[in-house]
């Protein structure tokens, strides 16, 4: 039996997505109160459009995912000293696990048609 490879990383374009959703999600609940929380706030909203950039970046060029995987598990680490402990772990932990899922994730290969076989 044949596995079909797909041609994106959908599970690590899902983890790093939702990752940047988590992190940014409690500085920007209420946005009124992102001026007093300062450097931290802006940090901890860059690093989640970042993140969701690299989920873009994956699924708009999907044969370099690993450097966005790359991108996505620095991001990851980042997120635990600059955004609330990583968006309390879990926005943190799918950074690295989308990031490692990209990074091992290979486009498929084109086979010659007729392949003697």
């Amino acid at each position: 039996m044949r596995v079909r490879r797909g041609h994106r990383p959908r599970g690590a374009i899902a983890c790093v997505a939702v990752a940047g959703v988590e992190i940014g999600y409690f500085p920007l609940a209420q946005v009124g109160l992102l001026p007093v929380q300062g450097v931290s706030g802006a940090a901890t909203v860059l690093l989640a459009l970042a993140l969701v950039g690299c989920a873009a970046r994956m699924w708009a060029v999907p044969a370099r995912a690993h450097s966005s995987g790359a991108a996505a598990i620095v991001l990851g680490v980042l997120s635990y000293p600059f955004a609330n402990l990583g968006g309390f772990l879990v926005g943190m932990l799918l950074a690295l696990v989308g990031g490692a899922l990209a990074v091992a994730w290979r486009p498929p290969t084109v086979q010659a048609a007729g392949g003697g076989g």
